[in-house]
């Protein structure tokens, strides 16, 4: 999962990988390497999801619900999304999420924050959807 690794590597920085091993069944909602370069935001999400091949540490206390915004308990495929409605993260943080057109998108605060751009990517406890922005404002 290569267009992850920018992503994973945060998680690992963050000392969050337990989390996810110990999970029973978890979505994640995963930016890709591109959702997590540049931007206005470039500042704040290279200290939450630090360069792969950097030697920065993530911020200890951001960095961890950064990645548990991006969580929901259970196993939500696309098809289950569509009709979710709201899910509720792991940092609390209510997600509403909308299909128009054949696009789900991510909304916080009623504000548009990502697309899915590759749905149902499965994992050994789940499964991940790829998305084209950082949950974080």
């Amino acid at each position: 999962m290569n267009e992850f690794s920018r992503f994973i590597s945060g998680v690992i920085r963050a000392h969050a990988v337990a989390d996810v091993r110990n999970a029973h069944a978890i979505t994640i909602f995963a930016p890709t390497n591109d959702a997590l370069a540049g931007g206005a935001r470039s500042v704040i999400i290279d200290r939450l999801f630090p360069m792969v091949d950097g030697n920065r540490e993530a911020d200890p206390v951001l960095a961890p619900a950064a990645f548990r915004a991006h969580v929901v308990q259970g196993r939500h495929d696309s098809a289950a999304l569509g009709r979710a409605g709201e899910l509720m993260t792991d940092a609390g943080t209510p997600l509403q999420l909308r299909q128009e057109n054949g696009v789900l998108s991510v909304l916080v605060g009623g504000e548009r924050m990502a697309r899915v751009t590759r749905a149902d990517i499965p994992c050994s406890n789940g499964v991940i959807h790829a998305i084209d922005a950082p949950l974080i404002r």
